[in-house]
């Protein structure tokens, strides 16, 4: 796996992604009801997706300013977090919140232009759990098929490989 690895896009092409995140995109994709048009909540099926709940999470979107309010986190999340983040603000508690990496994506996800995807240590993670790395999809919900009202983001958690020493 690649160290860290970043991509913000209208379409993306993942060929070297977790399997759960190359699911839920193409689960995304077979939502879309036609080019250059977003799927809805409307359009997801929790159950079609059913193994990758746990892994979930739901942003609602706010703008003026750009606010992003936890609707569901997947209860694999809640677990490595240690705290069930569902109603909650995203960057409640994080000084300068709006100059972190996930909020400039979501904003990014948020105003339509299109898919996020991150790989590499979790923004989330304390000093203490520094043995993980993360893989993360951010993708667009549109009732209205074009205004981004919800994010569907889902987070893949790895053990970290054992560094070798020289």
């Amino acid at each position: 796996m690649d160290k860290f690895a970043c991509s913000q896009a209208p379409e993306l092409d993942l060929p070297r992604c977790h399997e759960k995140i190359a699911g839920i995109l193409a689960y995304w994709r077979s939502l879309r009801p036609g080019p250059g048009v977003f799927p809805g909540r409307q359009h997801f099926d929790p159950a079609a997706v059913a193994p990758l709940l746990p892994c979930i999470r739901l942003y609602d979107v706010f703008r003026e300013p750009w606010r992003f309010r936890y609707r569901l986190v997947g209860t694999e999340l809640v677990r490595h977090l240690g705290r069930d983040l569902t109603g909650t603000w995203f960057g409640e508690n994080v000084p300068d919140e709006a100059q972190s990496k996930s909020y400039r994506d979501l904003v990014f996800v948020a105003s339509g232009k299109g898919l996020s995807y991150h790989r590499g240590y979790p923004a989330y993670t304390q000093a203490h759990k520094d043995h993980l790395s993360a893989e993360r999809i951010l993708l667009p919900l549109a009732k209205n098929g074009h205004d981004v009202d919800m994010i569907l983001g889902l987070s893949v958690l790895h053990a970290a490989v054992a560094r070798q020493v020289a």
